[in-house]
């Protein structure tokens, strides 16, 4: 299956973390923990614009959140990234989980 974020077909042997709609590539974590992170937009591999959602909008299609809870009770706003094009949404924390995943899975090749 294609990319969800940069809508590229996986190359030979290219690990990627599903998602209920369409994998993610690693090179889309990659790019989306440094945009959430510092917020400016980015053009992905596949040629996709790619852009940071701060508060409110499209929630994450990975978890559903579009807000983190803190241990008191209170809420704060949850980064995401968003494709324009195909209208992927992933947010911070599901990016860094897709991240480990990868990591691990490399491990064990």
């Amino acid at each position: 299956m294609r990319c969800r974020f940069c809508d590229t077909p996986p190359a030979a042997g290219e690990r990627r973390v599903p998602g209920p709609a369409g994998p993610i590539c690693a090179r889309c974590v990659e790019t989306g923990l440094g945009l959430v992170r510092d917020g400016q937009p980015r053009t992905s591999r596949g040629g996709t614009d790619l852009e940071r959602l701060r508060s409110g909008g499209e929630p994450c299609e990975f978890c559903d959140r579009t807000d983190r809870r803190t241990f008191l009770g209170f809420t704060r706003s949850l980064p995401r990234m968003r494709c324009a094009q195909t209208g992927a949404v992933i947010c911070d924390d599901c990016l860094d989980r897709s991240g480990n995943l990868l990591n691990q899975a490399l491990r064990h090749v």
